[in-house]
């Protein structure tokens, strides 16, 4: 192979490679948040993190990375909002496919102990 050719063809991979997306998803700092809820038990802050995480994709316009609306919607749920719980199941589901059996399961376990639970106040 001409080596003028092979040196235009690693010019013209390396433009093309400049011009892709750098993430397919995007992460922010999910990683530490982890880390800070599973290995330092810092759990103080993860809530308002992981709104932050989304927030942040929504303003890029690039896609949640998987799991993260999951994540979020258990950490509403600890603290008592079902409702937001279910609509971050739901939108996990919505945009993960593979995550709408476990996401329903969530969503119909919410479901089953907010009925127990008004059947009893009566």
């Amino acid at each position: 192979m001409n080596h003028k050719l092979l040196y235009t063809l690693i010019l013209v991979l390396g433009c093309l490679n400049g011009c892709a997306p750098n993430e397919l998803f995007y992460w922010g700092d999910y990683e530490n948040t982890l880390h800070e809820r599973y290995v330092k038990n810092e759990n103080g802050q993860i809530e308002a993190e992981l709104k932050s995480i989304l927030t942040d994709a929504q303003e890029r316009h690039q896609r949640v990375a998987p799991g993260i609306y999951a994540d979020y919607g258990f950490m509403l749920y600890k603290r008592g909002d079902k409702q937001g719980a279910i609509k971050a199941f739901t939108t996990e589901s919505s945009l993960y496919p593979e995550s709408t059996a476990l996401m329903n399961k969530l969503i119909e376990k919410i479901q089953q102990r907010s009925q127990a639970t008004s059947q009893g106040a009566q």
